[in-house]
């Protein structure tokens, strides 16, 4: 068990939030199944503003998450990511475009 287990690895993304620091909390709290820590690794999905650990002297992007893939369903997961991420961009479109409806309204 423990010799198979050496091959199998859990996957680790990294991905910068338009909007900085704000936009990239935002995210974070609106995602369902991946959980934030400050150290990534283990069975569960994680995802880490390190900003938020380091500081403005790290040198860490503030827009900057990093993701830890546990062993929940990769469709769930990537979903879970999706709907976070598109409900970020909707907010940054109406106050783009001074208002309006959801999604983008409609994408245009």
């Amino acid at each position: 068990m423990i010799e198979q287990a050496n091959y199998l690895y859990g996957g680790m993304l990294s991905i910068r939030v338009k909007g900085g620091k704000d936009a990239a909390l935002r995210v974070v709290s609106r995602l369902r199944l991946w959980c934030p820590a400050t150290s990534l690794g283990g069975v569960e999905s994680l995802v880490e503003h390190r900003y938020t650990v380091e500081g403005p002297d790290s040198g860490v992007p503030d827009d900057l998450l990093r993701l830890s893939c546990g062993l929940e369903d990769a469709a769930d997961l990537y979903e879970d990511l999706r709907r976070a991420l598109d409900a970020e961009a909707d907010r940054e479109w109406v106050k783009e475009k001074g208002g309006g409806g959801g999604k983008r309204a409609k994408r245009e």
